[in-house]
Protein backbone atom coordinates (compact mmCIF):
# COMPACT_ATOMS: atom_id res chain seq x y z
CA UNK A 1 0.00 0.00 0.00
CA UNK A 2 0.96 3.58 -0.55
CA UNK A 3 2.54 5.68 2.35
CA UNK A 4 -0.67 8.19 1.51
CA UNK A 5 -3.03 5.44 1.15
CA UNK A 6 -1.91 3.86 4.22
CA UNK A 7 -1.80 7.03 6.10
CA UNK A 8 -5.66 7.80 5.05
CA UNK A 9 -6.78 4.00 6.00
CA UNK A 10 -4.88 4.81 9.41
CA UNK A 11 -7.01 7.92 9.87
CA UNK A 12 -9.86 6.77 9.18
CA UNK A 13 -9.36 3.75 11.43
CA UNK A 14 -8.38 6.44 14.79
CA UNK A 15 -11.78 8.29 13.51
CA UNK A 16 -14.17 5.21 13.43
CA UNK A 17 -12.33 3.39 16.49
CA UNK A 18 -11.34 6.12 18.55
CA UNK A 19 -15.45 6.22 20.06
CA UNK A 20 -15.16 2.09 20.44
CA UNK A 21 -11.72 2.40 21.77
CA UNK A 22 -12.57 4.66 24.62
CA UNK A 23 -15.57 3.04 26.16
CA UNK A 24 -13.90 -0.37 26.14
CA UNK A 25 -10.86 1.22 27.76
CA UNK A 26 -8.51 -0.22 25.40
CA UNK A 27 -5.82 2.79 24.70
CA UNK A 28 -3.07 0.30 23.96
CA UNK A 29 -4.65 -0.57 20.85
CA UNK A 30 -4.99 3.20 19.94
CA UNK A 31 -1.79 4.23 21.10
CA UNK A 32 -0.54 2.01 18.42
CA UNK A 33 -2.48 2.83 15.61
CA UNK A 34 -1.39 6.32 16.17
CA UNK A 35 2.03 5.16 15.79
CA UNK A 36 1.99 3.63 12.68
CA UNK A 37 0.23 6.56 11.68
CA UNK A 38 2.94 8.80 13.05
CA UNK A 39 5.80 6.21 11.30
CA UNK A 40 3.88 6.27 7.94
CA UNK A 41 3.63 9.86 8.19
CA UNK A 42 7.23 9.96 8.81
CA UNK A 43 7.90 8.03 5.93
CA UNK A 44 6.32 9.96 3.31
CA UNK A 45 7.52 13.21 4.21
CA UNK A 46 11.32 11.59 4.40
CA UNK A 47 10.14 10.17 0.74
CA UNK A 48 9.18 13.73 -0.59
CA UNK A 49 12.45 15.32 1.17
CA UNK A 50 14.62 12.90 -1.33
CA UNK A 51 12.39 13.50 -4.32
CA UNK A 52 12.43 17.12 -3.97
CA UNK A 53 16.52 17.41 -3.32
CA UNK A 54 16.60 14.81 -6.35
CA UNK A 55 14.74 17.22 -8.72
CA UNK A 56 16.75 20.35 -7.57
CA UNK A 57 19.85 18.77 -8.15
CA UNK A 58 18.54 17.51 -11.77
CA UNK A 59 17.78 21.21 -12.62
CA UNK A 60 20.98 22.06 -10.99
CA UNK A 61 22.95 19.75 -13.22
CA UNK A 62 21.04 20.65 -16.55
CA UNK A 63 22.08 23.82 -15.96
CA UNK A 64 25.60 22.95 -15.51
CA UNK A 65 25.40 20.66 -18.96
CA UNK A 66 23.71 23.97 -20.34
CA UNK A 67 26.42 25.85 -19.79
CA UNK A 68 29.07 23.84 -20.38
CA UNK A 69 27.73 23.12 -23.90
CA UNK A 70 26.84 27.10 -24.44
CA UNK A 71 30.90 27.12 -23.89
CA UNK A 72 31.94 24.42 -26.01
CA UNK A 73 29.54 25.92 -29.24
CA UNK A 74 31.28 28.55 -29.67
CA UNK A 75 34.76 29.51 -27.16
CA UNK A 76 36.08 32.71 -28.21
CA UNK A 77 32.55 34.24 -26.99
CA UNK A 78 33.60 33.73 -23.94
CA UNK A 79 36.97 35.25 -23.84
CA UNK A 80 40.95 33.76 -24.17
CA UNK A 81 41.92 30.33 -23.83
CA UNK A 82 42.23 31.34 -20.12
CA UNK A 83 39.26 32.56 -19.32
CA UNK A 84 37.78 29.79 -21.72
CA UNK A 85 39.35 26.79 -19.55
CA UNK A 86 38.71 28.70 -16.08
CA UNK A 87 34.92 29.03 -16.72
CA UNK A 88 35.08 24.90 -17.93
CA UNK A 89 36.71 24.15 -14.84
CA UNK A 90 34.09 26.21 -12.65
CA UNK A 91 31.46 23.97 -13.53
CA UNK A 92 33.57 20.86 -11.34
CA UNK A 93 34.61 20.53 -7.95
CA UNK A 94 37.90 21.76 -7.07
CA UNK A 95 39.79 17.90 -7.38
CA UNK A 96 37.83 16.61 -9.95
CA UNK A 97 39.59 14.76 -12.12
CA UNK A 98 38.42 13.98 -15.99
CA UNK A 99 39.41 9.91 -16.50
CA UNK A 100 40.53 9.25 -19.87
CA UNK A 101 40.94 5.56 -21.00
CA UNK A 102 43.82 6.32 -23.16
CA UNK A 103 45.35 9.47 -22.03
CA UNK A 104 45.02 9.05 -18.23
CA UNK A 105 43.40 11.19 -15.50
CA UNK A 106 43.75 14.70 -15.09
CA UNK A 107 42.38 17.88 -13.17
CA UNK A 108 39.66 19.31 -15.15
CA UNK A 109 41.61 22.36 -16.00
CA UNK A 110 44.50 20.88 -17.59
CA UNK A 111 42.00 18.16 -19.08
CA UNK A 112 39.67 21.32 -20.89
CA UNK A 113 42.79 22.87 -21.69
CA UNK A 114 44.33 19.55 -23.11
CA UNK A 115 41.30 19.35 -24.70
CA UNK A 116 40.84 22.38 -26.67
CA UNK A 117 44.47 24.18 -26.57
CA UNK A 118 47.28 22.24 -25.96
CA UNK A 119 50.80 21.86 -27.25
CA UNK A 120 49.38 23.73 -29.90
CA UNK A 121 46.03 21.90 -30.52
CA UNK A 122 43.54 23.57 -32.58
CA UNK A 123 40.14 21.47 -31.19
CA UNK A 124 36.12 21.79 -30.76
CA UNK A 125 33.91 19.00 -28.98
CA UNK A 126 30.57 18.93 -30.89
CA UNK A 127 28.36 17.28 -29.12
CA UNK A 128 25.68 14.79 -30.74
CA UNK A 129 23.63 13.56 -27.87
CA UNK A 130 23.64 14.04 -24.50
CA UNK A 131 21.28 12.48 -20.84
CA UNK A 132 21.05 13.54 -17.39
CA UNK A 133 19.64 11.18 -15.52
CA UNK A 134 16.11 11.90 -13.50
CA UNK A 135 17.61 12.63 -10.08
CA UNK A 136 20.58 14.42 -11.19
CA UNK A 137 23.42 12.31 -10.29
CA UNK A 138 24.81 11.42 -13.54
CA UNK A 139 25.12 12.39 -17.01
CA UNK A 140 26.78 11.32 -20.17
CA UNK A 141 27.27 13.01 -23.52
CA UNK A 142 27.94 11.24 -27.14
CA UNK A 143 30.32 14.01 -28.97
CA UNK A 144 32.93 14.34 -31.55
CA UNK A 145 36.32 15.89 -30.99
CA UNK A 146 37.67 17.40 -34.07
CA UNK A 147 40.43 20.05 -35.20
CA UNK A 148 44.42 19.86 -35.94
CA UNK A 149 46.50 18.00 -33.88
CA UNK A 150 49.67 19.40 -32.38
CA UNK A 151 51.56 17.64 -35.45
CA UNK A 152 49.11 20.01 -37.83
CA UNK A 153 47.47 17.22 -38.64
CA UNK A 154 43.31 17.08 -38.88
CA UNK A 155 41.83 14.26 -36.76
CA UNK A 156 38.45 13.31 -35.96
CA UNK A 157 37.08 11.53 -33.05
CA UNK A 158 34.24 9.55 -31.41
CA UNK A 159 33.85 9.55 -28.16
CA UNK A 160 31.26 9.30 -24.58
CA UNK A 161 31.68 10.89 -21.11
CA UNK A 162 29.84 9.87 -18.04
CA UNK A 163 29.81 12.24 -15.40
CA UNK A 164 29.09 11.99 -11.21
CA UNK A 165 27.27 15.33 -10.22
CA UNK A 166 27.16 16.94 -6.27
CA UNK A 167 24.15 18.63 -4.93
CA UNK A 168 25.12 21.75 -7.08
CA UNK A 169 25.00 20.16 -9.84
CA UNK A 170 28.76 20.43 -10.15
CA UNK A 171 30.87 17.67 -11.49
CA UNK A 172 32.82 15.84 -9.32
CA UNK A 173 34.20 13.06 -12.36
CA UNK A 174 34.52 12.43 -15.41
CA UNK A 175 34.95 8.97 -17.37
CA UNK A 176 35.68 9.39 -21.32
CA UNK A 177 36.32 6.81 -23.82
CA UNK A 178 36.46 6.05 -27.06
CA UNK A 179 35.10 3.17 -29.58
CA UNK A 180 38.53 2.80 -31.30
CA UNK A 181 41.71 0.96 -30.34
CA UNK A 182 43.83 2.74 -27.85
CA UNK A 183 46.89 2.84 -30.49
CA UNK A 184 44.58 4.82 -33.02
CA UNK A 185 43.42 7.20 -30.33
CA UNK A 186 47.09 8.15 -30.07
CA UNK A 187 47.93 8.31 -33.14
CA UNK A 188 44.82 10.72 -33.92
CA UNK A 189 46.24 13.36 -31.37
CA UNK A 190 49.73 12.62 -31.02
CA UNK A 191 50.69 11.33 -34.72
CA UNK A 192 49.60 11.45 -38.25
CA UNK A 193 45.61 12.35 -37.69
CA UNK A 194 42.64 10.40 -38.61
CA UNK A 195 40.24 10.61 -41.60
CA UNK A 196 38.08 13.35 -41.15
CA UNK A 197 34.23 12.88 -42.41
CA UNK A 198 32.46 16.43 -41.18
CA UNK A 199 28.80 14.68 -41.15
CA UNK A 200 27.97 14.83 -37.69
CA UNK A 201 25.23 17.47 -36.18
CA UNK A 202 23.07 17.02 -33.67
Amino acid sequence: MRPMTRITALSIAIALTGGTLACSNDAGELEDVQSELAQVTSERDELQARLDADADRYDKTVAVKDAIRAILDDPTSYGTEDEVVDLLASYARPGAKMRDDVFGAVGMRAAWHNTLYGSAMDAEIDIVQRWVAPDGSQSGGLWVWQGTNPGGHAFELVGIQIDTHDDDGLVTDEWVAYPYPNAYVSEAILGEGTPVTGIWSD
